[in-house]
C-alpha cells in the first residue's frame, strides 16, 4: 500500500448518487436534465418483472424513451455495435442502464463511444477514447461489479476470446441510482455470483500495491457489509430491503475503491478464465478467492487481520463458510484445462495481477491454476 498517500494520484468520482428504496422509478425525471431523449438499456429478467415499463411510465410528458434489451451472457463486442448502431439511429441525449454487470457494461460502452468514429475493436485493443461521449446513468439491479462507480467497461471479443476493459473518465456515470427494491426477486444464484465478486473487488482493492488511506476506508467497509448481509440477500433472494440495500453500498464503495486503487490476481484469472469456460465472472471470482487469499496471505500482513475483523473470523475460514452458504462450489474441480500458456501470458499481462500484493511469476501463475482445476 502506497500508506503515505491520502488520496490517489487521479481520482475519477462518478457524479450524483441517489440511494434510496424506489428511487429507480424516478430515474426518468432526474435524467431530465440531460435532455428530453434517452436510451433504457436493460435485462431480460427486470422486463419480466414489469420493473422497465414501470421506470419508462414514469417519464414526464415530453420525454421520450427507446429501450434495448441485452440478450443475456457476458457483454461481447458484437453486442456493443448493435447497441452503438441502436444509438445512433435513435439519437438520445443520455443512455441509461437499469440491469446487472453485463448491462452496465455495454450501456457504459455505448455511451462513452457514442461520438467515436472507430472501429469499436480498435479501442478494445487500447486506442483512446478522446471525444466526450453521452451522459452514462447506471441503476444496478445486482450487489457486484461496481460497475457504476467505475470508468471501465469489460468485454469479450469473440473472434480472439480475449476479455479486457475500455477505460476512459468520459464513461463515469453523471447519475447513480441505487434502489435496492431493483434486487426483488432476483434468482439466488445471481446474487451470489455478483456478491462473490463485489466482496473479491472489496478485499482485493484494500490489499492492492495501488491502494491508498482514502480506497482502503471504502474496500474494508464494503467488505464488512458484504460479509453481514450476503447471505440474507441470497436467503430472501433479495426481498429483504435492509440487506439489499447493505449488498448494493457494498459493491458500490468496492467500486469506488477499486477505481483508483486497482485490483489483485483473483481479477487477474478471472478474465481469460471465465472467457474460455464461459462461466459467470462472480463465480470465476469465487472460485478464485480462497486459492489466492492463501497464497497472498504472507504478503498481506496485517491487512488479513483487519479483513479478519470485518468478517467477525477469521479471513479464509469467512470466505469458507460463506461460499458453503451460497452453495457455490468450484466449477473447475476435476476437469481438463487447455492452453494453459494462454491462459498465463493472459495473467501476467493483467493490470489486475500487477496490483496484486504479492509479486506473480510465471510459475505461480501455473501453480494456481493447476490448483483450482486439481482441488
Amino acid at each position: 500500500m502506497n500508506s503515505h498517500h491520502l488520496l490517489p494520484q487521479r481520482m475519477d468520482l462518478p457524479g450524483t448518487t441517489v440511494c434510496a428504496a424506489g428511487s429507480s422509478e424516478n430515474l426518468p425525471a432526474e435524467c431530465a436534465r440531460f435532455g428530453p431523449r434517452g436510451l433504457l438499456v436493460h435485462g431480460r429478467s427486470l422486463s419480466k418483472r414489469g420493473k422497465i415499463s414501470k421506470i419508462a411510465a414514469t417519464a414526464p410528458a415530453a420525454m421520450e424513451i427507446a429501450t434495448w434489451e441485452h440478450p443475456g451472457g457476458e457483454p461481447t463486442l458484437r453486442q456493443l455495435e448493435k447497441l452503438l448502431k441502436t444509438a445512433r439511429e435513435f439519437r438520445p441525449d443520455w443512455i441509461a442502464a437499469v440491469g446487472g454487470g453485463s448491462v452496465m457494461d455495454l450501456a457504459k460502452g455505448c455511451a462513452g463511444l457514442y461520438a467515436e468514429h472507430g472501429n469499436v475493436t480498435a479501442y478494445h485493443d487500447g486506442a483512446p477514447i478522446t471525444t466526450m461521449g453521452l451522459p452514462f446513468v447506471a441503476a444496478p439491479s445486482t450487489a457486484g461489479t461496481g460497475s457504476e462507480a467505475t470508468k471501465v467497461s469489460v468485454l469479450t471479443n469473440e473472434e480472439t476470446g480475449i476479455k479486457k476493459s475500455f477505460r476512459s473518465p468520459h464513461m463515469m456515470a453523471r447519475l447513480i441510482v441505487l434502489d435496492p427494491g431493483l434486487l426483488k426477486g432476483s434468482p439466488r444464484h445471481v446474487i451470489a455470483h455478483a456478491g462473490m465478486d463485489a466482496l473479491t473487488q472489496a478485499i482485493e482493492s484494500y490489499t492492492s500495491t495501488g491502494a491508498t488511506w482514502f480506497t482502503r476506508q471504502l474496500a474494508l467497509r464494503g467488505a464488512q457489509l458484504l460479509f453481514q448481509n450476503l447471505v440474507s440477500a441470497y436467503e430472501s433472494e433479495g426481498e429483504d430491503l435492509e440487506a439489499a440495500e447493505a449488498i448494493l453500498t457494498g459493491s458500490y464503495l468496492a467500486g469506488v475503491a477499486l477505481s483508483s486503487s486497482r485490483l489483485g490476481v483473483v481479477h487477474g484469472l478471472a478474465h481469460p478464465l471465465g472467457a474460455r469456460y464461459k462461466l459467470p465472472h462472480g463465480l470465476v471470482c469465487a472460485a478464485c478467492l480462497p486459492y489466492v487469499l492463501t497464497y497472498n496471505r504472507e504478503a498481506m500482513g496485517e491487512d488479513y487481520e483487519d479483513l479478519s475483523r470485518a468478517a467477525g473470523t477469521d479471513l479464509l475460514a469467512a470466505v469458507a463458510g460463506l461460499l458453503a452458504d451460497l452453495d457455490i462450489d468450484n466449477p473447475f474441480k476435476g476437469r481438463g484445462f487447455y492452453d494453459l500458456d494462454g491462459m498465463i501470458k493472459e495473467v501476467l499481462a493483467s493490470g489486475s495481477t500487477a496490483h496484486n500484493p504479492r509479486e506473480v511469476t510465471t510459475s505461480d501463475a501455473r501453480s494456481l491454476i493447476r490448483e483450482l482445476f486439481t482441488y
